[in-house]
């Protein structure tokens, strides 16, 4: 019976085997979060509670152990809306807080491992002042634990929480806080030192959190403390100390103290923004001509750090006095310094570009491309930054020419090279190359797709010869079609006359990679978005790959286990949609037996089935009045979509009403598309018994306060174009409907002027019909 597991588990836990007393904190803790919320086990805590009081300090630490469990298991409870008792929290905090000033280090560890959860649930003692100055005296003074490293480290991490859980009630406890962690910082074991760093850093994030929350009219009454701001004199220069204390030049990417110091100093930054400046500065100049390579190198990392968060105007006459001296250290000796170096310059052109001497950097950045790979590969980064920097320069708004313009061919050339590196395996160097071409490319002006044709054509050759090297994930195969995408994107129709080589190369990659997966049927996901961008440059063209694609297309859709692979194919539709046009009737039947057969699914992802709608309506435009067929079922599933509304999920879900709002615009879209469709083959009629159900639909989503901008956007349209069908008939019917004052309502706030321009073709209508 339960009440026997219940006693069996209670004994196991002070048995004498320690593995089987564990073990019993495991189940007890399940046992725990499933009946203490619902008031059927209220002795459990109690239970422990007399535990933790035990001479036998082996059962004071499996108790705490088990409150532990329990505590991590009712956080997620709680976050998920459901309610624990004060009381509970109130004395497993009891039981936790009397661990940690228990005299037994492992008791003590135990007991700070337990209250790192059991502290989320202390809403209530936090607002009690008495019991709050109690709780931060017992974690400052464990934090100081003498001769057990791990005590501190977790007594830290317990101060990370509660900086992340109550920030708003900090500032009373600054004074000692700051003087134990900068301290720690300077003096303790670098174990003990980089969770005493990361406080700094989650009161960055909630300083950060509150400035947005603040610009964006939604803090309440909460506002940032100014902890970091007032912490400026002492913080820095022990930040900037810290970046020297690196251990080697090889960068293995463990954690340690020196990148924990990186990572609150870009923080610090865009916390503070040019308050920061000069503080760091004099560390930067102190220190860059230093013989030291670790004192060049935090240098420069602590004046790439501080790029995030200060104005251009402050750092305008800072970056053009030390830009030859940047671009001279990119000849030093320490591969760590070039390898920061290029970071910096990176973080330069990525946060403040229009400062950035484009015509003098760029020759230097193909020269450095012949580094070593750790450099190279950092440098290939700078370029897509640099790329990326470019104004109005993407797909068909792309400038005429750019700053870059003139560099293009030299940069794609020494790209190529470093592609082809014997080294380029290593630091991920060929996946740099690649993703910078690949946004060279596309952030190019329109005088360089002359160059990018010649390009497209070398991307083939790389695509052919890249068969003999086909990984698990054909990842080289991939890289290069994201290239040829990005070329392809650009060249419209100039592709048409490689479009054939194209995709007799994209088919090879979709072969090997369901060969490398054991002839599973599986999508390459580049593949299918280069045949994708293929499809919509060369519009009706497309027609005559279809037979040999539409297979590949079926793979894709009905692998819904794959979700973003399904997704994508999904959206494939309707660029063949509208590359096709009516041609796509051919294959209508396969693909909409397949999205039935989606939406049917409990299995298939939720995200899927939203963007199958749009897929309804992208199908009924291209065929017209061939949809009559499709038009009951996909009605009734559009119905059924309709339906779903904001209660029947989780409350106060970002997820769900994400979705909630994704689903409803697909469903939007596809009415769109349908009367579209019908109207332009004289077929309206056939959605006449249908326009009551959407109207209703309109009117839920007014109604809901979650609706997004794009769905109120959506309603809008598909009420306009119900008006310009139907005419009289509805406009007389929908007469004053309240939802349609809410949509107006909306229009005259939005400040897109195309709503607005909706909203006015909207009113004459029914200025024209409601008569």
């Amino acid at each position: 019976s339960r009440v026997l597991v219940r006693e069996c588990t209670a004994n196991a836990l002070i048995a004498p085997e320690l593995d089987i007393g564990k073990a019993a904190a495991q189940v007890l803790a399940k046992i725990g979060s499933i009946e203490i919320p619902s008031g059927e086990w209220p002795g459990l805590v109690p239970l422990l509670l007399t535990h933790v009081t035990n001479t036998d300090p082996r059962a004071r630490q499996i108790s705490l152990i088990t409150l532990g469990y329990l505590c991590e298991d009712l956080v997620l409870l709680q976050e998920d809306g459901i309610t624990i008792g004060d009381e509970i929290s109130n004395n497993i905090l009891t039981a936790v807080v009397q661990g940690m000033r228990d005299g037994d280090a492992i008791t003590k560890l135990e007991a700070a491992r337990a209250f790192y959860h059991a502290v989320v649930l202390a809403q209530r003692n936090f607002r009690n002042e008495r019991e709050r100055d109690f709780i931060m005296t017992v974690i400052t003074e464990t934090c100081k634990t003498a001769g057990a490293e791990v005590v501190q480290i977790a007594a830290f991490e317990c101060l990370v929480q509660i900086a992340t859980e109550y920030y708003d009630f900090l500032g009373a406890y600054m004074n000692t806080i700051g003087t134990l962690t900068l301290e720690t910082i300077k003096v303790a074991p670098e174990k003990v030192a980089v969770p005493a760093m990361e406080f700094w850093s989650t009161v960055c994030d909630e300083e950060l959190y509150l400035k947005e929350l603040v610009s964006d009219g939604q803090a309440d009454q909460r506002k940032p403390l100014n902890i970091i701001g007032q912490a400026l004199p002492f913080l820095v220069p022990l930040l900037c100390e810290t970046l020297t204390k690196q251990q080697s030049e090889e960068d293995d990417d463990t954690w340690n103290l020196a990148m924990a110091a990186g990572t609150c100093l870009q923080l610090v930054a865009q916390v503070v923004g040019d308050a920061c400046v000069d503080l760091v500065l004099q560390f930067v100049e102190a220190n860059f001509g230093n013989p030291d390579w670790k004192y060049r190198e935090a240098a420069v990392l602590a004046y790439g750090s501080i790029m995030e968060g200060p104005s251009s105007e402050k750092m305008l006459p800072l970056v053009q006095r030390s830009y030859s001296h940047l671009v001279q250290r990119l000849q030093d000796p320490s591969v760590a310094v070039r390898d920061t170096v290029s970071w910096t310059i990176g973080r330069i052109c990525q946060f403040h570009p229009a400062i950035v001497p484009i015509k003098e950097l760029t020759p230097v950045l193909g020269e450095r491309l012949r580094d070593v790979p750790r450099v190279s590969s950092n440098i290939c980064w700078v370029i897509q930054v640099l790329a990326e920097s470019q104004p109005n320069c993407s797909g068909l708004q792309a400038a005429d020419t750019t700053p870059l313009s003139g560099f293009f061919p030299s940069l794609a050339q020494a790209l190529l090279q470093v592609v082809t590196r014997p080294d380029a395996e290593e630091r991920q160097l060929r996946m740099a190359g690649y993703n910078a071409l690949s946004t060279l490319c596309n952030h190019s002006g329109n005088d360089c797709l002359g160059h990018m044709a010649t390009l497209a054509q070398e991307m083939l050759n790389h695509l052919a010869m890249s068969f003999k090297n086909v990984d698990r994930e054909c990842e080289l195969q991939g890289l290069i079609c994201g290239v040829l995408t990005a070329l392809v994107q650009r060249l419209r129709e100039r592709v048409l006359p490689a479009a054939e080589k194209i995709m007799e190369e994209t088919l090879k990659v979709i072969s090997a990679y369901q060969q490398v997966k054991g002839g599973a049927q599986v999508l390459q996901e580049e593949a299918l978005l280069l045949v994708d961008a293929l499809a919509i440059s060369i519009g009706p063209n497309f027609e005559r790959f279809m037979p040999h694609f539409a297979p590949h297309l079926r793979v894709g859709l009905q692998n819904y286990e794959d979700i973003q692979v399904c997704l994508m194919a999904t959206g494939v539709i309707g660029d063949l949609c509208r590359a096709l046009g009516g041609k796509i009737i051919t294959y209508c039947d396969t693909i909409l037996q397949i999205l039935y057969t989606n939406l049917q699914n409990t299995a298939v992802d939720k995200k899927i089935k939203a963007a199958i709608m749009s897929s309804f309506g992208d199908i009924a435009i291209a065929i017209t009045g061939d949809f009559e067929k499709y038009l009951a079922p996909v009605l009734k599933m559009l119905l059924e979509a309709s339906n779903t509304k904001l209660q029947d999920g989780p409350a106060n879900n970002e997820e769900w009403i994400e979705y909630l709002n994704t689903l409803r615009e697909g469903v939007l879209e596809a009415y769109t598309g349908i009367i579209y469709g019908l109207r332009d083959s004289g077929k309206s009629v056939l959605f006449k018994e249908s326009v009551n159900s959407v109207l209703m639909f309109v009117q839920t989503i007014t109604e809901d306060t979650t609706t997004t901008e794009a769905v109120m956007k959506a309603a809008l349209g598909v009420v306009g174009d119900l008006i310009s069908v139907f005419q009289q008939e509805l406009a007389h019917h929908l007469g004053q409907a309240p939802f349609l004052a809410r949509l107006v309502e909306f229009a005259n706030r939005c400040p897109d002027p195309n709503t607005q321009k909706t909203a006015q073709w909207l009113r004459s209508l029914l200025q024209r019909y409601g008569r």
